[in-house]
């Protein structure tokens, strides 16, 4: 009959070997992701020209005390109201056509820079109304100001 084994000796690297591994083994992580760390290293960089990155690092060094300073902050009555509508505002933005809303955005911005080119100063007239709404431009704008208005004022 065979004698059990008794004595099991398991291979052990040497200091050196497992440095070695483990370097290797970060040198392909560092390949595998080189535009990830690159960009990681350009917001690291932009938060400490602004001072962000010291302030940052301050409030991780004084979480505690930072954040028990912020709930006493938010805990005074001034700011009841403003915590009672959070939800609701949550909701409404839930709501809101931000597709449509971004359009909207657009032409007014397009409206405001032609307003301030051509400025305020001029009077119109009677007939000059008259012509201008020929003006394909200002009909459309005044048939989907009309419309708006419509759909404002339903219930």
């Amino acid at each position: 009959m065979a004698r059990a084994i008794t004595d099991i000796k398991r291979l052990e690297k040497s200091r050196e070997e497992v440095i070695e591994e483990n370097v290797q083994e970060v040198k392909e992580a560092v390949a595998d992701n080189k535009d990830a760390i690159l960009e990681g290293i350009e917001l690291l960089s932009a938060l400490q020209k602004e001072g962000t990155l010291e302030t940052l690092s301050a409030f991780v060094k004084a979480k505690d005390e930072t954040l028990a300073n912020v709930v006493r902050e938010i805990d005074k009555e001034q700011y009841t109201p403003l915590l009672n509508n959070l939800p609701e505002l949550v909701f409404l933005l839930g709501d809101l056509n931000v597709s449509g809303i971004r359009s909207l955005s657009s032409r007014l911005n397009n409206g405001l820079e032609r307003m301030e080119d051509e400025g305020t100063t001029k009077k119109m007239n009677m007939l000059d109304f008259a012509k201008v709404l020929k003006d394909p431009e200002i009909n459309r704008s005044l048939t989907m100001l009309m419309s708006f208005l419509k759909g404002m004022g339903q219930k």
